[in-house]
């Protein structure tokens, strides 16, 4: 509801499927002057920065389906890594070619229950792999615990000895397709997003000091490096 004509594209990192109302749905983006068109069923993931979303006149409601990004890649067999610098693209130009039947037969449904129930029956038939290494769900925990005031070194300490930046690194990066640098700075970002929208009218430079923010440029710069705006021009709807 409320959306702008050029809206700020944006995400927490976790893998999700987002669904046009008709097969024939074009979505457009915008990034750095150019534009980007997706098919009526788009993928967003990792970190998304400075994308503006063309919203079509007449948008009823879209259907967003988000998933463990352990179980996404394995379900889909896409190779996280791939998708880096591809953050949002079209499902079917990274996707094996079975889903298209699936993304045919869920346009003919009417109401979004039945669409859902397509996709549900399809997931039911694949063997899905959810397997995340508990060292890693625990430095998932202590950055979610921490709203991402942490650092990587104070994040390894925490973990313990027997775990290393090279393994760290290299297990986000297969099981999230992001590094845990970057994981640990949206988490902070989105914490002081929430934490503002949550508690309005709290004083805008007030917000970044109380989500761990050390003065409020950084919070700028990281509001204008994601949503492409800043936090005074930013539509807090």
């Amino acid at each position: 509801e409320d959306l702008e004509k050029n809206q700020p594209l944006f995400n927490d990192g976790i893998p999700s499927l987002i669904f046009m109302p008709s097969l024939s749905s074009e979505t457009i983006l915008r990034k750095n002057g150019n534009l980007i068109k997706l098919k009526s069923v788009w993928l967003c993931c990792g970190i998304i920065k400075d994308m503006q979303w063309e919203i079509p006149d007449g948008l009823a409601y879209i259907t967003v389906i988000r998933f463990d990004p352990a179980s996404f890649y394995s379900i889909f067999n896409i190779d996280s890594t791939a998708l880096i610098n591809n953050t949002v693209c079209s499902f079917e130009d990274v996707a094996d070619t079975k889903w298209s039947s699936v993304i045919t037969e869920m346009y003919t449904k009417n109401k979004v229950e039945d669409k859902l129930q397509v996709w549900n029956s399809a997931l039911e038939q694949v063997k899905i792999d959810d397997f995340l290494p508990p060292i890693l769900k625990s430095a998932i925990g202590f950055i979610d615990t921490y709203k991402g005031n942490v650092t990587v070194s104070q994040l390894l300490s925490l973990l313990g000895e027997n775990v290393n930046q090279k393994w760290l690194q290299r297990n986000f990066l297969r099981y999230l397709g992001i590094t845990p640098k970057k994981y640990i700075s949206l988490q902070r970002f989105i914490y002081t997003y929430e934490m503002y929208e949550r508690e309005m009218p709290t004083p805008l430079n007030m917000a970044p000091f109380e989500g761990g923010y050390y003065d409020y440029n950084h919070f700028f710069k990281d509001f204008k490096q994601y949503l492409g705006v800043s936090p005074k021009h930013y539509s807090w709807n």
